[in-house]
């Protein structure tokens, strides 16, 4: 049977005293103050319920690590770091009342730094308070304490290098990197970070546990942050520039001053060297910690993803950029996927062709899923992707192969949707090519946006090709058949319309993946400037139409929402239509229940004007109720 014995701080005073052994119900066996604990009197079944600050607390462990001693803990104003290390209840009496329910006290493994003992955690690196944080007495306080950590994220990193040596079982393994920092507890379940993305570890498995933060950009650090801090989610992926370790002993070394915390202490050195003990002490963590840590975890998680040799480098010749740079081996790989993509082979030929002829029919057909069909289809992304990062890189050759072959894709295009308008017996400006005749500076939108979406995937291994087709086809090959069809149909305006919006397309896309590119560092800006800078003036001089075009747009949806729905004397205005902006021409349908004359049309269109405040030439429908006739009449 357990005794228990009282061990209470030397300086408390006696009336603190008699508070604390009040609550302690039922009454520990005995209680002594720090000073007259005598290690040689305890007997094995004694266990020592301790309520000491931290610095006592790693006195009384330091003298005992060589005796078999039974350590229960208890809340106290300057045990800290011990409470959190291993998750003791902020109540006394509830930490008391758990010591109670205990029927042992199970071996738990201990983290010593440069032989100093480790209750919480250690910090390797200054800006590493995101990772450290164990929470907060109330709500307000940690939302509070969270939300200053995510500031602290957006200060000026540097990354450090490192030297991590650690034990793989009997085989040593040592790996150099740049990192932010490193974070190193003995039980994952004491520590927000941890606990959140390690489901597994066990209480005396023999091991430490490191977290390596080696960011490549300010964005993914922030990213990071925010689904930790705000929207945890437990046993959640490992991001690829967090490194996990679960080891015995690891030693970290630098060719620079190391920066550190021990539970929250500042220190400096030149050498780290971290160690799971093999002491003989017994202390009863919480019971939250031992329900969960019952098994062994992995052994590693994300360490060869580590940045190592030239990526290494890179990043600690300056400071932490705010979005991920290209290293070489990325630059490489993706130069070749686009030099091959800016070559005109047969397969890209007859899928334009295909693709535009599907568009077409999809377009007489006024079907929006067949065109959507066409958009899927269409080869386009390629060239244009490698146009791009040809005026990007001033590459002669690659901006000259990537002409060519959109040249010769936008020529089969129209000869196919020529073609098709030539035998299609139709003529009618339907939904689907009107929407493509009448560009203004929301398709521009469109477009950059699909320039973003498709340097963006290029760049990235995991994103599928596909889904940036997608985004660049769908402002690229309607606009093309439409254009095919406005030859077919000799119509000028349907032809200029479907080019100027091929053209703004074009544009939008190529300056927009331009500039994706150069944020992701595939370019020096000196090297850009001039790509840019010849970009943004062809984009300037489309975008001068478009905003005309876009200024129309909003006037014609002024003058329907002035009218549409409107009572007037003679009756309620519906089916408001803008035929014409210059001179304004609309056409209006007017709900009375008389019968109207000439003189009334002549007074509508006069209420009308007053409404929209200009003249107007009108064509009026007469809705009449009362199942009389519709009229109609134009003034």
């Amino acid at each position: 049977m357990k005794k228990i014995t009282f061990v209470y701080d030397p300086e408390i005073t006696s009336e603190k005293l008699d508070e604390l052994l009040e609550m302690m119900d039922p009454k520990p066996d005995k209680k002594l103050s720090l000073d007259e604990v005598s290690f040689e009197n305890l007997s094995q079944d004694e266990w020592l319920a301790c309520s000491l600050s931290d610095f006592q607390l790693r006195q009384l462990l330091d003298q005992a690590k060589s005796r078999e001693v039974n350590v229960a803990l208890l809340p106290h104003p300057e045990m800290d770091q011990a409470k959190k290390g291993f998750g003791i209840k902020t109540s006394f009496e509830t930490a008391w009342q758990e010591i109670q329910e205990a029927d042992e006290i199970p071996e738990i493994d201990l983290m010593r730094v440069n032989e100093e003992l480790t209750f919480n955690s250690l910090v390797v690196g200054t800006s590493l308070g995101i990772l450290y944080s164990n929470g907060a007495e109330n709500f307000f306080e940690g939302v509070q304490t969270r939300f200053s950590q995510l500031l602290n994220l957006f200060r000026r990193v540097k990354l450090k290098p490192y030297t991590i040596t650690y034990k793989n079982g009997e085989e040593d393994i040592k790996i150099e990197i740049a990192a932010m920092g490193v974070l190193a507890v003995a039980h994952c379940e004491s520590n927000l970070i941890f606990r959140r993305v390690i489901e597994q570890s066990g209480l005396n498995d023999g091991r430490i546990h490191l977290l390596i933060l080696a960011p490549k950009s300010i964005f993914s650090l922030i990213q990071f942050g925010l689904q930790n801090l705000f929207f945890p989610i437990k046993g959640g992926t490992l991001p690829t520039f967090v490194g996990y370790i679960s080891t015995s002993e690891a030693c970290i070394h630098s060719t620079e001053t190391i920066q550190f915390a021990i539970d929250g202490e500042e220190k400096e050195e030149q050498e780290l060297k971290i160690t799971a003990t093999e002491e003989k002490v017994k202390i009863l963590p919480g019971a939250s910690i031992q329900e969960k840590e019952k098994s062994e975890g992995p052994r590693s998680i994300n360490v060869s993803k580590l940045p190592t040799g030239r990526l290494k480098e890179e990043l600690l010749h300056s400071y932490l950029p705010w979005v991920r740079h290209a290293t070489a081996e990325e630059f490489k790989d993706l130069f070749t996927l686009l030099r091959t993509n800016s070559q005109t082979s047969s397969t890209y030929l007859v899928l334009m062709a295909l693709s535009t002829m599907i568009a077409s029919f999809g377009l007489f057909g006024d079907s929006a899923p067949v065109v959507i069909g066409a958009m899927i289809l269409a080869p386009l992304m390629g060239p244009i992707i490698s146009l791009a990062m040809g005026m990007l890189r001033q590459d002669g050759l690659l901006i000259k192969n990537s002409l060519i072959t959109i040249f010769w894709g936008l020529i089969v295009g129209l000869f196919f949707s020529i073609l098709i308008s030539l035998i299609t017996p139709l003529e009618v400006l339907n939904d689907q090519i009107l929407a493509r005749i009448r560009p203004n500076l929301l398709d521009l939108g469109i477009a950059v946006a699909s320039g973003i979406a498709g340097a963006y995937a290029y760049s990235k291994e995991e994103i599928s090709k596909t889904l940036a087709g997608v985004a660049i086809s769908v402002a690229l090959v309607p606009p093309l058949a439409v254009a095919g069809i406005g030859i077919g149909w000799m119509d000028q305006e349907v032809f200029g319309g479907a080019m100027l919006l091929l053209g703004t397309n074009l544009a939008g896309i190529t300056m927009s993946a331009a500039l994706t590119f150069l944020i992701l560092g595939f370019s020096p800006f000196r090297l850009a400037q001039r790509g840019l800078l010849i970009s943004l003036g062809i984009l300037a001089a489309i975008a001068l139409p478009l905003g005309l075009s876009f200024n129309k747009m909003v006037n014609e949806n002024m003058i329907i929402q002035d009218l549409s729905g409107k009572e007037i004397p003679h009756g309620l205005l519906r089916e408001v239509k803008v035929v014409q902006i210059e001179p304004l021409k609309l056409s209006v349908t007017i709900l009375s229940e008389d019968a109207l004359n000439e003189n009334d049309f002549k007074e509508i269109k006069r209420e009308i004007e007053e409404k929209i405040g200009r003249t107007a030439s009108i064509e009026l429908t007469l809705g009449a109720q009362l199942g009389e006739p519709i009229t109609k009449a134009k003034e």
